[in-house]
């Protein structure tokens, strides 16, 4: 079965969110950390993508968050700071598409983010840096989820920096991915209403029975510390392959 217009099968669809799923299930992000690029190395454009996969990535940040409701603490700095600029990022990206190469923004994006995780000198200097600018760090993280969907890095590391229990964690990257999410397909409703996704709306489904049935429960049992090495040497080679 083809997917509309575009050379991509609906099973390597589904087989996409199956398996980024169940990463967004253990760390909060995945879905699109992993998701965008995969689907736009496939050709997908920017604003298809984010029909396919936005709102599965919805689905599974809310049911984290709704559960861990009494762990998130974090949302006034969001909504003021973050929120608006990504609404603006988002706007301009979707509008200058035939302008701007989505595929290497988004590379450059997980390159940066990969060296970032993988080096912990450069942890402790983000880490720093984020503590002593949180505003300024909020309207970049806006900003770079806007142009490439990439803020689940930078939000991850801001989270990190902030808690340091991992449920806590977790739950409010969570809670703000969905707000990430919702924002984004209310612009994508007013700008780009034609390229609506149906599958999109579909894949949710896949995307719960991968949380539920996979994803708790190798959260639950998984080396979070070997796991976080190979998710970080996956966000390189995508980054690099995205060059390519």
């Amino acid at each position: 079965m083809e997917y509309l217009n575009y050379n991509i099968d609906l099973e390597i669809l589904v087989l996409v969110v199956l398996v980024f799923s169940v990463i967004q299930s253990i760390f909060g992000v995945g879905l699109l950390l992993f998701g965008t690029p995969t689907l736009l190395l496939f050709g997908l454009p920017y604003d298809v993508t984010l029909w396919t996969i936005l709102p599965s990535s919805i689905a599974i940040s809310a049911i984290q968050a709704i559960s861990s409701y009494k762990l998130v603490m974090y949302k006034k700095d969001v909504v003021f700071y973050t929120l608006p600029f990504l609404i603006i990022s988002l706007m301009f990206i979707i509008a200058y598409d035939s302008v701007v190469d989505i595929k290497k923004l988004v590379g450059s994006m997980m390159i940066l983010i990969g060296l970032i995780k993988f080096s912990d000198y450069l942890n402790t200097i983000i880490n720093t840096i984020v503590k002593k600018n949180m505003k300024i760090y909020h309207v970049i993280m806006g900003i770079i989820h806007g142009v490439s969907n990439m803020g689940g890095g930078p939000l991850s590391i801001l989270m990190t920096a902030i808690h340091k229990d991992k449920y806590t964690i977790r739950a409010n990257i969570a809670f703000v991915y969905m707000l990430f999410g919702i924002s984004q397909l209310i612009i994508l409703w007013i700008m780009k209403t034609e390229t609506f996704q149906l599958n999109g709306i579909f894949l949710i489904a896949v995307s719960i029975v991968s949380y539920f049935y996979v994803g708790r429960i190798l959260a639950s049992i998984i080396n979070e510390n070997k796991y976080k090495l190979l998710i970080t040497i996956l966000i390189l080679s995508y980054g690099i392959i995205s060059f390519l």
